[in-house]
This record gives structure tokens, sequence and C-alpha cells, in this order.
């Protein structure tokens, strides 16, 4: 893991600080701290092979879990279990700070978080979204994050993507990806 441990997002406004990482946890878990501007956020999301749990810290993190919006308050908390449909946003005024952990321990989120701000900072996506402009970039992404985005294409493109991902290996997409990030 980089000396660097918080990372900045000028899209969404995000600030995330890698608390203890996987290998620090010895794949228990991973803990990130969040800060994140008013209108900050993220698509809605599921995960295949983790859990989140969201804990509010300072201010009222809104989350989005399957179809029902909820605030959480300091000092709260919840449990997003794998496969649920969600997403983390801030509607108020005012930055929020909250903790995610991921269970097990997700080295490979790690790395997709680190390269993914990289990227959004080197102007390398589109859209609100942040989608790499690179579609090599993008399958590696897809693969590192397990955050599968909530749409009926990309569901269907699916196995094509996994495909691409193979071939953006062997090219050595990922290693360029990371020896540029993740120093």
């Amino acid at each position: 893991m980089p000396a660097e441990r918080t990372y900045h997002n000028r899209v969404n406004g995000e600030h995330t600080t890698i608390i203890e990482s996987s290998a620090e946890t010895g794949g228990s878990y991973t803990l990130f701290e969040v800060k994140l501007s008013p209108g900050g956020g993220n698509p809605i999301h599921y995960h295949t092979k983790f859990t989140e749990e969201f804990f509010a810290v300072s201010g009222n993190l809104g989350l989005y879990l399957e179809g029902n919006n909820i605030s959480l308050s300091p000092g709260q908390n919840i449990l997003v279990p794998i496969g649920a449909k969600h997403r983390f946003f801030n509607d108020t005024p005012q930055d929020i700070i909250f903790r995610v952990k991921l269970c097990k321990g997700q080295p490979d989120f790690e790395r997709f978080l680190i390269v993914m701000f990289g990227l959004v900072n080197d102007g390398k996506t589109i859209t609100k979204n942040q989608v790499p402009k690179n579609i090599f970039t993008l399958v590696v992404m897809y693969g590192w994050g397990d955050t599968h985005l909530v749409n009926p294409v990309i569901k269907l493109l699916s196995p094509v993507i996994k495909a691409i991902g193979r071939i953006a290996v062997k090219m050595g997409r990922d290693k360029m990806l990371t020896d540029k990030y993740c120093r």
C-alpha cells in the first residue's frame, strides 16, 4: 500500500482515508473514513464479494438501500449485505464524515479506490458517475471494485466485460494502473 493514505475525488467532493487496510487486519476487514462534501455521493450499485457497514461520525449520512432512503445520525450504523443495491450521499449543506467497514478485507477494492481517484483527478473519466474513458481501464476497475452498477445494459454485457478484462490483464493494463497510482 502507498505511504499516502488519504485520497481526494474532485468530482464527488470525497476525501477517503484508509484507516486499516486488509493487509493490516490479516484479511479480516478494510476500514475507510470518508469526508463527503454537500451534493457528493456515488451511483446505485451492489457488491458480490463483501458486506459494507456504514457508521455516521459527523453530520447526517444519506444512504439509499434497496429502494429506501435512510439518514444516519452520528453514532448510528447500518450493515449493507452482499448483493443489496445501495449508494451513499450527502444531501445536507455541510460536509459529513462517515466510516465504511468492508468484510472480509478487500485489497482489490483498496486499489480500485486509489486508482479511481487518480483517474478522476487526471481527467481520465467521464460523467458524474466517474466512468473511465479507456475501455481496458474500465474493465480492470470493474474487476477490482466488485462494484456492479444497477443498469440492465451493464448486466447484459457482463460476460463481454469479463472477457475484455482478461485481455486487459494480458496487455498489462492492471500493472500499468497499479504502478502509476499505487506507488
